[in-house]
């Protein structure tokens, strides 16, 4: 873990530098209005590329999965080379590609960061205290970084700041190529399962918990920048709020390990949306700078207490080969949400107290959707989960398949039936069985027939592995 520890914490410090430069060069150097329409263009024009995450990055991740720091380090390259690119279109049109490139391949490389922290850990139940651990390390290194970058943009400029970005990602693709996960094991599975880890109820219910946080936090960061500036605050105002979400996600960080041992991943994510939204109601009653300070803290708690705990969940259940996929689809929600809070934020300016309202609306409301959905979830996990419950749907698609004609598929869904009671029963290991193996074999070779008589012997003796009580 130590190589893939360095490589996060290079990257997430280049990142730091990025963020810095950017936003000198966006937000402060023009005027208000003129950085409200830098920025709302920048929002905007965001949210048309994110659609490549999922339909090319995921599977791309996923197809070489076997050489997943082979890929981290191509990543950590591009995203230098964006950084050298950006040097030169600072406040131009060309500006807004290459900066869309980078954001497509920030995310894409933190896709690849899950598969390989997947690859490291060997105990599921260690997932979130490992993504935990890194996540710490690395917004150590980006605070530090983010304090560097600000002296360093002072003295030279935005253009030098990003050329010293570009070297910390190129050190990141250097570091990541001595990470060693262990070898993944390619193993058959049907599709059917492959859907059912991946689209279980809790990850679903999580992910819907997770925009809501994660468009909260979009709408606060443009709410509370906007508001500071328009107010005429020093600068120092704006490193302290800086440093109050830092403080809040680095607590985040700590509070995901200590609290695992007691709570699920999607419980975890309830208290990640809880935290901010008491503070954000007593705001809608008036709000003072302090008050901002310790809303920034708790919105930055949230994010990363949920995001790690979102993590961990999907690293837990997902296969291997379907992990990039998974990882870039909801990535691409996330995303999309953060934007659509920033575009909310960012056209017109809002009384203070009406945003803390509008976050109040996020969180409470979400909140309890959450909650309510979360239970729903679980109980029908269970139901999903259980080898019966499962063995009973391809028992009825079996009979579907067999209503319609589609008789090899009838035999191949009748024996998986009977395969899923064989692995939690001795019911289903009866003298049937050989002769359920020799129609499957059938079933499964193109040149062999497979009359009907076969379908509906399968379908039979399903049927009473199944529902042997039931079934005469």
């Amino acid at each position: 873990m130590v190589p893939m520890s360095a490589a996060h914490a290079l990257g997430a410090t280049a990142d730091a530098f990025v963020s810095v430069s950017l936003a000198g060069s966006l937000f402060f150097n023009i005027s208000p209005d003129a950085s409200r329409e830098q920025v709302l263009l920048y929002l905007l024009v965001t949210m048309v590329p994110l659609t490549v995450l999922a339909p090319l990055v995921g599977p791309a991740v996923d197809r070489f999965r076997h050489r997943q720091r082979f890929v981290a380090s191509g990543f950590y390259l591009a995203r230098g080379l964006c950084c050298l690119a950006l040097v030169s279109t600072l406040l131009q049109l060309a500006f807004y590609p290459i900066a869309l490139t980078l954001l497509i391949v920030s995310k894409a490389s933190g896709i690849v960061k899950q598969t390989l922290v997947q690859g490291l850990v060997d105990d599921p139940d260690a997932l979130l205290t490992a993504n935990a651990r890194l996540a710490r390390f690395a917004s150590i290194t980006a605070a530090v970084g983010a304090v560097t970058a600000v002296v360093l943009i002072s003295a030279t400029g935005p253009e030098w700041t990003l050329r010293a970005g570009a070297l910390l990602y190129v050190a990141a693709a250097a570091v990541v190529l001595r990470v060693r996960p262990r070898p993944r094991v390619a193993v058959a599975q049907e599709d059917e399962l492959e859907y059912a880890e991946t689209h279980l109820p809790v990850v679903v219910v999580s992910s819907i918990g997770m925009i809501a946080i994660r468009a909260a936090v979009g709408f606060f960061i443009f709410t509370i920048a906007f508001t500071l500036r328009r107010d005429s605050e020093p600068a120092y105002v704006y490193g302290v709020a800086a440093a109050c979400y830092a403080t809040g996600a680095f607590v985040g960080h700590s509070a995901a390990s200590m609290l695992r041992g007691r709570l699920r991943e999607e419980q975890l994510i309830a208290v990640a949306i809880a935290a901010p939204a008491a503070f954000t109601a007593v705001g809608m009653l008036g709000v003072s700078v302090p008050l901002l300070m310790v809303i920034a803290a708790l919105v930055g708690f949230s994010t990363t207490l949920g995001r790690n705990a979102f993590d961990a969940l999907v690293q837990r259940v997902a296969p291997d080969a379907l992990l990039g996929r998974a990882g870039a689809r909801y990535e691409t929600e996330f995303q999309l949400a953060w934007v659509f809070g920033g575009v909310l934020a960012t056209p017109i300016s809002l009384p203070v107290e009406v945003s803390m309202t509008v976050l109040t609306l996020i969180y409470v409301p979400g909140l309890l959707l959450y909650l309510r959905a979360s239970r729903d979830a679980r109980l029908q996990e269970v139901t999903l989960l259980d080898p019966h419950g499962l063995a009973a749907q391809r028992l009825v698609s079996a009979r579907r398949a067999l209503e319609v004609g589609s008789l090899r598929l009838a035999v191949i869904d009748a024996a998986s039936a009977v395969d899923l009671i064989a692995s939690v029963s001795a019911a289903a290991a009866d003298a049937d069985r050989a002769s359920l193996d020799t129609i499957r074999r059938r079933a499964t070779d193109p040149e062999q027939f497979v009359g009907e008589a076969d379908a509906v012997t399968a379908v039979d003796i399903a049927g009473r592995c199944v529902n042997p009580t039931t079934t005469p």
